[in-house]
């Protein structure tokens, strides 16, 4: 009885969301309440602005339109941070004024609304996966109504690049799978926008334009075969190059250099190792060492620092030299670093959380834990089965955790692939319970037939 009343009621609620128009209806209804939910936060916990370089950054050129003070208040013109947020936080500021509250709600709204584009995309792209309704609605519901990232996505995101990043790789995956499903192959202009579409996305997030590209490159691989390959990867590098040529030249102008992207990599990779980062009895104390001894973020010492060494971009180069030696004196610890740090952007540990201690804490990383064992389970699974679309999948999860592995992960670095692994384990779940309750059923006719005579 109870193995039909499984069936029954699997059945029925997949039945009523194969309904396009009772999915739809459903799923709005579902962001309706996960939109209440996090504004309701957002008014109840204020405006108050979290101090970052983002934030710092976003401030000058709301203010004087320049791209400058990523270390504190009048600490000069930077090239610390990608360009593209502190350019679009700072002109909503520019419009509605540094700080004020209808600016940090405003910039609230925004990331909400990159965060539920990224759930509708990531719906559309694992619809085009034929993965079944009841497990997209699954995964929505989960993504809208369990807040595991709330403070980044209505706080943190208002400066910083995640919420973005997120739907950029989301809605790159669905046009990625769409054009893969068609029975002829992408137009060059199709791949040259796509191309496009990455360059632009890295003015923003490094990391998720190299997921991007490796999209793109399974795309043309797939569709147009090594030519294909190496047409998009030519454009892309073109459109590249084209896209940060005008950032290069201001930063040659302000440092008499072209930095393409940003000038932090030095001292990111130095957080990561460092002799205390081998085996640390406590993760987050050695962390806030580290960030003491070498980030100029607040940090009058490290400011001065970087000042006496000639700027950011010798400090830059400096921790680059530093970190690179102590990588070739001791080889396996770096080996060892790295791997824990693989692990530690998919599977975060407590101490990446504030606070580290009490339920809420504890209940958010067994939930991610869980999320992540289970999505990855699934990805392999749909690769085993030599399903070669999951590929696109594998290259936004895989290439967005890449430039994380070589600095020490956190909680917020996690969030523009954190999507793509609850849409995994929902299909993985889904998949067993249909599995199951099928074989449970079969199981039970064939034992009423035997008692029959049949």
């Amino acid at each position: 009885m109870n193995t039909f009343a499984l069936s029954d009621l699997l059945g029925s609620v997949a039945q009523s969301l194969n309904d396009r128009r009772t999915m739809r209806l459903a799923i709005a209804g579902v962001l309706i309440l996960g939109a209440a939910l996090r504004l309701v936060w957002v008014f109840h916990t204020g405006f108050d602005v979290i101090p970052s370089e983002g934030f710092f950054e976003a401030a000058a050129f709301g203010a004087r339109g320049e791209l400058a003070d990523a270390y504190g208040p009048g600490t000069g013109l930077t090239a610390h941070l990608s360009p593209g947020m502190p350019l679009l936080v700072g002109s909503i500021y520019r419009l509605l004024g540094v700080g004020a509250p209808i600016a940090e709600f405003t910039l609230s709204c925004l990331s909400l609304a990159f965060i539920y584009i990224s759930f509708l995309a990531l719906d559309a792209a694992f619809e085009t996966l034929g993965v079944a309704p009841t497990a997209r609605f699954g995964a929505i519901v989960v993504l809208a109504l369990v807040p595991l990232n709330i403070f980044f996505e209505m706080k943190g995101f208002r400066h910083w690049e995640g919420a973005l990043a997120a739907a950029g790789i989301a809605l790159f995956l669905a046009r990625s799978l769409t054009l893969d499903a068609r029975q002829r192959p992408p137009s060059w202009l199709d791949l040259g926008v796509m191309a496009g579409a990455g360059g632009v996305l890295a003015l923003f997030s490094l990391p998720a334009a190299l997921a991007c590209y490796g999209m793109l490159g399974w795309l043309a691989l797939r569709k147009r075969g090594w030519l294909g390959l190496a047409g998009a990867a030519a454009a892309s590098a073109a459109l590249f190059v084209v896209i940060s040529y005008p950032w290069a030249l201001r930063n040659e102008t302000v440092f008499g250099e072209r930095v393409w992207s940003r000038s932090s990599f030095g001292f990111n990779i130095a957080q990561g190792y460092y002799d205390q980062a081998i085996s640390p009895s406590d993760g987050k104390k050695a962390f806030d060492d580290r960030i003491k001894e070498v980030d100029p973020f607040l940090n009058p010492e490290a400011l001065a620092n970087m000042k006496a060494a000639g700027g950011e971009l010798v400090w830059n180069k400096l921790w680059i030299a530093r970190t690179e030696q102590w990588i070739r004196q001791h080889p396996l610890a770096a080996a060892k670093i790295t791997a824990r740090h693989v692990w530690e952007y998919y599977f975060p540990p407590r101490w990446m959380w504030f606070p580290d201690t009490g339920i809420i804490a504890v209940s958010e990383q067994a939930i991610m834990w869980i999320i992540g064992a289970v999505g990855f389970v699934g990805l392999g699974a749909r690769i085993a089965s030599r399903d070669w679309r999951y590929v696109y999948v594998a290259a936004a999860l895989f290439l967005t955790m890449l430039p994380y592995a070589v600095v020490q992960p956190t909680v917020r670095y996690r969030y523009p692939v954190g999507g793509l692994l609850v849409f995994l384990a929902a299909e993985m779940v889904w998949r067993a319970l249909a599995t199951v309750s099928r074989q449970s059923m079969r199981a039970s006719v064939s034992t009423e037939s035997r008692r029959l005579g049949f």
